[in-house]
Order: structure tokens, then sequence, then C-alpha cells
């Protein structure tokens, strides 16, 4: 997992046997809770995200502002900003091949 405000990899979880594994960013304190596939301390998305799944940054449609959707062209992952809601994600989480 990658942060979707900096991309840099956010700290894996101490194990699987912990009750409530999240995913934490020391850089921005985003944390990513896997048990509820939800985001905490996500600021408001302007102008930049990066993809959760591979870290690299996701392109803004319509290309000029105000951005409703960001994707990433690399793994398919897709921000709707209207919703604050992920798709494709689940599929990078959950440790598929």
């Amino acid at each position: 997992m990658f942060c979707p405000r900096c991309g840099r990899a956010l700290a894996l979880p101490p194990g699987r046997s912990v009750p409530f594994p999240m995913h934490v960013c020391a850089t921005d304190g985003i944390v990513y809770d896997e048990r509820r596939s939800q985001w905490y301390g996500l600021p408001e998305v302007e102008a930049k995200l990066h993809c959760p799944g591979c870290g690299a940054a996701m392109e803004g449609e319509p290309p000029t502002p105000p951005s409703r959707v960001f994707v990433c062209y690399q793994c398919g992952i897709t921000f709707d900003r209207a919703t604050s809601a992920w798709f494709g994600l689940a599929y990078h989480s959950s440790g598929a091949p």
C-alpha cells in the first residue's frame, strides 16, 4: 500500500494476527484500516493524488479543474472525488497476485 498524499510506501501492520491491521504513513499520518477498507486522515483532495496501489501520480479527469475523478493508468485504481470512494483498491489490498 502507498500513501495517496505523498506516494510513499505505508508501514505494514505488525502481523496478520493483529485484530485491527492498519497501514500508516509516517510522513503524513494517513491511516488505512484494512479490516474496514477505510482511510483516515486523508485531507481534502485538491489537484494532486497518488495511487495507493502502486504509488504513481494519478491523472485527474476532466483534465481541467475541478477534476472530479482521479485515475491511475498503471493499475486501474480510480478515486471519485464527489463520493470520496475508491474503486479497484480491494484487489490490491487483499494481497491477490
